[in-house]
């Protein structure tokens, strides 16, 4: 049997990676809730994070909802983050649904005051069964207030509003006009 002869050795060569800090956007207080690896900055941009919003801002409310940020940029060893999504677990969902006798689901773009777009997926909850009538006629009443709350406001204001729950307090109060509602919450939302 001949033998080979190797004459030059294959190196690998390993890049170290570093331990970035992620941090939240200001709508969060700019909050560090994570580390991740990685061997150079520039991969980490436009890298997408899915955590528990209780663990963002530290309260037990948020168990079953789960937000997602996007890296922007890098600065020393922080990732700095915005906002992109929000969405409910879907067996919170369940549990909430099961209390009313009527679900009513939407889903429709949004353009806000400084031009970012998002899909907006509201949820209502209604004590009693009700008429497709009062059903379509609370989806446009929930399209009209968000129309009319994007023309005011920046995306940022209207992200704070659905995490601190004041949004859903708004267009509870104004679906009560049409019909006694049991609970509206924001199903979804994702930046476009």
């Amino acid at each position: 049997m001949v033998q080979k002869k190797i004459t030059k050795k294959s190196r690998i060569s390993v890049k170290k990676k570093r331990w970035y800090s992620v941090e939240a956007p200001k709508v969060l207080n700019s909050i560090i809730f994570g580390e991740t690896p990685a061997s150079d900055p520039d991969l980490l941009k436009g890298r997408v994070f899915n955590i528990a919003l209780s663990v963002v801002n530290r309260a037990v409310r948020g168990n079953n909802i789960s937000v997602s940020f996007k890296t922007v940029e890098v600065k020393g060893n922080n990732c700095i983050t915005e906002f992109v999504g929000y969405e409910m677990a879907g067996g919170f969902i369940k549990r909430l649904v099961k209390r009313a006798k009527r679900k009513v689901d939407d889903s429709f773009v949004l353009e806000t005051k400084d031009k970012v777009k998002f899909r907006f997926k509201p949820m209502l909850l209604i004590k009693a069964t009700v008429q497709h009538s009062v059903q379509t006629s609370l989806r446009k009443k929930v399209r009209d207030h968000m129309a009319k709350l994007c023309k005011e406001k920046e995306y940022s204001e209207i992200v704070g509003m659905i995490l601190q729950g004041n949004l859903q307090k708004e267009l509870r109060s104004e679906c009560k006009k049409i019909h006694p509602m049991l609970n509206v919450d924001v199903r979804a939302l994702r930046k476009l």
